[in-house]
């Protein structure tokens, strides 16, 4: 594949002018506005006598595998207005923005946990959208340009000290650059995000009764997934994987199974070691694929070039890696979003009070002293704690869906966009929401009792070799962390 094709590859550009750099790119009107899309972004539209909607990137609907994506976008196209199409967009999988066109006035959706990016602003009046900032740059005047909010971001302890940095999901490093937030719909005349979910109550559910649902919906997913796409799934020694592969049984024969080698791993490895064993004991076919290869500077040069966040001295490198070894046309699969689930900010399961914005500030102390960070938390916090917003679900839970999946997880597979496109089973509103109807008990450390339920109604030899097994340094570290919680100095046991 040419370079100049990888360059902002499966991105998008919504302007109301035409950019004679992406010339290349498929265009069409949408409104007074023209859509650019890279070749290799899937997308799907529909008309009727009003109204006009594209959906850029992939869908499906588990429980109906006949449905294309075509008829999904019809289907969600007829509805009234946007509480009917947050009803469409409940069960659905997959990883994609909505926009639905009226006179020139624009809503956007976009997947359960947002993992398809969607960045705007607006200048002299004029709306522009696209799937990270600089393509925004490439129609605006002096919108984006790195002052004192991307410095203080750059320039932090945080991001000196940390190969996968993120901020909040909302906000941006320019100022008047917003971005779309998972559970909110956007209307471009007001510049207003939405929050259209959750709608209910919660109320926990009988486990037996949950867990059942749970796995037949993940298993459905897999199958489901299988068969509209060529799917190729990452497998470590861990939680998410694991449950993965127990739901493709049926399915094996028409996926690809690898583990990516990268940072220190080895042969001993427990994310080496254990992939490779149970796919022996199991019967199907694996490779190790190795990401430890001389990055060329060509390839840096472009993946620095996609986005304004690009990870090159570590994504970055596992991206090449991948490129290097996964065959054309596969889509990985992985676990992402998960850990939603699976009480990531709580892992004992015991949700702590949250008084305040900075209580969820001190899950990341090293954020304190970023302004724009705090001022998004601080935002984010401000409509979630109001009941009526929340409905009773826990306010980590949401924050780990929300803002930091939605953010973290989302510009990891816009950067890999360079090299497959991806397909997140748990990345389904109605999964999701199954999950945190069931009591913590079963979903909390240390033994993720519905993960290993669930592995054993859809394939119980998965659980042939353990689940990310302690090493010894492993076990010192949670011991140190453990006198450090109790000591004080560490406000949740993390």
């Amino acid at each position: 594949m040419s370079l100049k094709k990888l360059k902002f590859r499966r991105q998008f550009l919504l302007s109301p002018k035409l950019c004679p750099e992406l010339d290349s790119w498929s265009n069409q009107e949408l409104g007074k506005h023209q859509l650019h899309v890279h070749p290799d972004c899937l997308q799907t539209t529909a008309t009727n006598t009003s109204k006009k909607a594209v959906l850029l990137g992939h869908v499906l609907d588990p429980r109906n595998q006949e449905l294309s994506s075509s008829d999904i976008l019809e289907t969600l196209l007829k509805q009234n207005n946007e509480n009917g199409i947050e009803k469409v967009l409940y069960g659905l999988v997959g990883r994609f923005v909505l926009i639905v066109e009226e006179n020139n006035e624009f809503t956007f959706f976009n997947d359960a946990c947002g993992l398809k990016s969607f960045f705007y602003t607006e200048q002299k009046k004029e709306f522009y959208a696209a799937s990270q900032p600089l393509l925004l740059k490439l129609v605006t005047e002096n919108v984006i340009i790195k002052g004192k909010r991307f410095d203080s971001y750059h320039n932090s302890d945080y991001v000196k000290g940390s190969k996968e940095n993120w901020f909040p999901s909302g906000t941006s490093l320019y100022p008047d650059v917003y971005h779309l937030v998972a559970n909110h719909y956007l209307k471009s005349e007001t510049l207003k995000q939405t929050r259209y979910w959750p709608v209910k109550k919660l109320e926990i559910y009988s486990y037996e009764e949950a867990k059942q649902k749970f796995a037949e919906l993940l298993k459905l997913t897999l199958e489901t997934g299988s068969k509209k796409h060529n799917l190729g799934l990452g497998l470590t020694s861990g939680f998410d994987s694991r449950i993965l592969l127990s739901a493709s049984k049926k399915v094996t024969k028409d996926m690809l199974f690898y583990t990516l080698q990268y940072r220190n791993l080895d042969q001993n490895s427990n994310d080496i070691r254990i992939p490779v064993s149970l796919s022996k004991k199991l019967g199907f076919s694996h490779e190790v694929m190795d990401c430890r290869l001389q990055t060329t500077n060509q390839f840096k040069k472009i993946y620095l070039a996609n986005s304004d966040m690009a990870h090159l001295n570590d994504w970055g490198h596992i991206a090449f890696g991948i490129s290097q070894n996964l065959p054309e046309g596969t889509m990985s699969v992985k676990g992402s979003c998960s850990e939603t689930g699976r009480c990531f900010f709580y892992k004992n399961g015991i949700h702590p009070e949250i008084k305040s914005s900075h209580d969820i500030m001190s899950i990341n102390p090293k954020w304190k002293g970023i302004p724009f960070i705090e001022n998004q938390i601080a935002s984010w916090y401000d409509e979630i704690k109001d009941p009526n917003m929340n409905k009773g679900y826990n306010i980590l839970d949401l924050f780990h869906w929300e803002v930091s999946t939605g953010s973290w997880q989302t510009q990891s597979q816009l950067e890999w966009d360079i090299v497959h496109d991806t397909f997140t089973p748990f990345n389904n509103r109605e999964l999701l929401d199954l999950m945190l109807h069931i009591d913590t008990k079963y979903r909390s450390k240390p033994d993720y009792t519905l993960y290993k339920d669930t592995m054993k109604m859809l394939w119980p030899e998965v659980l042939l070799e353990p689940i990310n097994p302690e090493t010894p340094k492993v076990k010192l570290k949670y011991k140190f962390k453990s006198i450090l919680a109790k000591l004080g100095f560490e406000k949740y046991n993390r």
